[in-house]
């Protein structure tokens, strides 16, 4: 019978104080659950090799909130240290059947290229010989149409009509109305923001934003298709808006027009979508770098 480690006991404390069963964290951070057991009771043999131990304990730890960094610091003396040499060869094998693939394919890949390179100077030439042709027929024409108003001017002696100037100045009217129409329309089209999220303040695991400009503090929750998060909602004095795992679609609404600040705690990232007023919002971290994620939003109305 294995015994649990002090770190394995300290992340099980953890877990079982946010009511949160293997089942649920297998979900939350896809590891199976054989091996979140093996963390727990320190058991890192049934791990799929070294490499992995440190990872799954990391992700294990954001999971339930707890600092990874500080674990590995105060429980080194329990987790097993990785070799530089597992690594390097595993690489190794990888690069070396990547040059093989490369090189065996080399001449295959240039082939398409070149035939495509073919059809586009094919191309290009094509429509340089079909310009050219059509510039030496259309010349002539163009000499004949001069040749006949010149001598139509010079047998009959009359002066050309004098609407010249009349549409010289019509043309030149234009260009200025045209101008003018134009950046009446681009003073239309510079839109007003709707309201004001600004980062105020990130120590850590913890980061503040300041909601302006606005007279509402919508927020829309998603889980995505087939996913699950774990999420909980709660002001500044400790009140719960929500505190439960949302799953596969399900999408929950809060109106928080009447708070000054929220905080929020999101289990899985990766399967959440958050809406602030209808606009999407950025997590602080990106999710496929941290699976938990904590923010708070403080919320200054409008004065009217």
């Amino acid at each position: 019978m294995l015994y649990l480690t002090e770190l394995g006991n300290r992340l099980k404390e953890t877990r079982e104080l946010k009511k949160l069963s293997l089942d649920d964290l297998q979900r939350m951070t896809k590891i199976q659950k054989r091996y979140l057991v093996g963390i727990e009771e320190g058991n890192y043999s049934v791990m799929p090799g070294k490499f992995y131990v440190r990872a799954f304990i990391k992700q294990y730890a954001e999971a339930v909130e707890l600092d990874p960094e500080e674990l590995f610091e105060e429980f080194k003396d329990e987790i097993p240290s990785t070799t530089n040499e597992q690594l390097p060869e595993q690489l190794s094998r990888v690069r070396s059947k990547r040059q093989i693939s490369a090189k065996g394919s080399k001449i295959l890949d240039m082939v398409p290229v070149l035939i495509l390179v073919v059809f586009i100077i094919g191309g290009l030439f094509t429509a340089w010989w079909l310009l050219q042709r059509k510039d030496v027929a259309e010349a002539p024409e163009e000499t004949i149409i001069e040749n006949s108003q010149s001598s139509e001017y010079q047998e009959t002696n009359e002066i050309p009509p004098a609407d010249t100037p009349d549409e010289t100045e019509s043309g030149q009217e234009e260009p200025v109305e045209d101008g003018a129409e134009t950046e009446d329309e681009v003073e239309e089209e510079e839109p007003e923001p709707a309201f004001t999220l600004s980062l105020v303040e990130s120590s850590g695991n913890n980061v503040t934003y300041k909601l302006e400009n606005t007279d509402t503090f919508n927020v829309e929750v998603s889980a995505s298709t087939g996913g699950e998060t774990w999420l909980d909602i709660k002001n500044q004095l400790g009140k719960s808006f929500y505190y439960a795992m949302l799953r596969d679609g399900n999408t929950e609404t809060f109106d928080f027009s009447n708070e000054s600040q929220i905080n929020f705690n999101v289990g899985r990232t990766l399967d959440t979508t958050i809406l602030i007023n209808g606009q999407p919002f950025e997590y602080p971290v990106e999710p496929s770098e941290q699976v938990s994620q904590r923010f708070t939003i403080i919320y200054e109305p409008t004065q009217e």
